[in-house]
């Protein structure tokens, strides 16, 4: 029995994935030879989301930071400028339907193997199916494992598996991370009678202009600490954290000591979530940051064909919103394209 050889599979129906899947479309590719898949609906990961999380990124009539393959946020939520995760992820069910990208729901992907005989992608399905294409976008996300990479002996909590911060009563709390990751953290937090520490390992310092939500959170923590509700600590790299009697002990790699009554919380980010595709690209750690090794393409430099897009696909230096990873699209669709006239 013949199988169907797709031109493209692309991996994660969120914005960075349905972005290629357009930009395909518009350079001309059908809709037949293009298939998106997702573990489960459209834009399922900003459903998994924690209640009351709104995009930092601004969408207004004048500049929507928001917006993908040129359908404006406003068709599904206007006058809102930080739309919640429920609205951002019936927006792009919205744009999976203007667009009529097909998308196969409920799929995940195990593993991801290249054959070199038939020079075609094999992508092995949960439960008894697969998959196979000329090229694979992977642009599953990477907001679901918490980067673990310190030395903590058990001994902190990761901001991820705290879906309530409300809920913790301490009188003094340890915040360590990047500055923009950790700012939303100590705003929650931060109240009278109690004293949270900011841990970053570089200077606190906030990008000018101040045109978004993550630089006004950054000003906002600014100003707690003006207020002496925030402690930040600058050039604090922690190399590891440790319990000792009743007290929690974070050591700089410079052997610098803190120490806090309660477990750290700790910003420090995400993992690549690249298992299925691990063998297929080289992952690059620059400054404690995990990156997928890339060319300008997008594509990876180990195994011609698979490209990454969304936040899996940036660069070092990238924002990693939506408003750069939006523009990946296109040149990878172009890329597709330029080696398709080459076959």
């Amino acid at each position: 029995m013949s199988h169907h050889l797709y031109t493209v599979v692309i991996v994660g129906a969120g914005p960075g994935g349905l972005s290629v899947a357009a930009a395909l479309l518009e350079a001309g590719f059908h809709p037949e030879d293009i298939l998106v898949v997702d573990r489960g609906e459209v834009g399922q990961a900003w459903l998994d989301y924690p209640a009351d999380t709104h995009l930092l990124s601004e969408s207004s009539p004048t500049k929507d930071d928001n917006e993908i393959a040129n359908v404006r946020t406003s068709e599904v939520f206007p006058n809102i400028p930080h739309p919640s995760h429920l609205m951002y992820q019936k927006y792009l069910d919205y744009v999976a339907q203007v667009k009529k990208i097909p998308v196969k729901k409920n799929t995940t992907v195990e593993n991801v193997f290249f054959n070199p005989e038939r020079e075609e992608f094999v992508l092995n399905l949960r439960g008894d199916g697969y998959l196979t294409s000329k090229y694979v976008v992977w642009a599953a996300g990477m907001y679901y494992t918490p980067n673990e990479d310190l030395d903590m002996e058990g001994c902190y909590i990761h901001y991820a598996k705290l879906p309530y911060l409300d809920d913790i009563d301490a009188k003094e709390i340890t915040v360590v991370g990047s500055a923009n990751g950790a700012s939303g953290v100590v705003m929650q937090l931060a109240r009278p009678g109690r004293k949270v520490t900011l841990v970053v390992s570089r200077e606190y310092q906030i990008p000018m202009p101040i045109d978004c939500l993550w630089k006004e959170n950054m000003k906002f923590v600014q100003d707690m600490e003006r207020e002496g509700l925030v402690d930040i600590v600058e050039h604090f790299r922690v190399k590891r954290i440790y319990k000792e009697g009743e007290r929690y002990y974070l050591e700089s790699e410079d052997g610098k000591q803190l120490s806090s009554p309660e477990k750290p919380i700790i910003c420090t980010g995400f993992l690549l979530n690249i298992e299925p595709v691990a063998s297929l690209v080289d992952e690059v750690v620059e400054d404690r940051e995990h990156h997928v090794d890339i060319d300008q393409d997008h594509q990876s430099k180990k195994q011609p064909g698979l490209y990454f897009a969304g936040v899996i696909g940036r660069f070092p230096g990238d924002t990693g919103f939506i408003i750069s990873f939006r523009e990946f699209g296109e040149p990878i669709a172009q890329s597709i394209l330029e080696h398709e006239k080459e076959r």
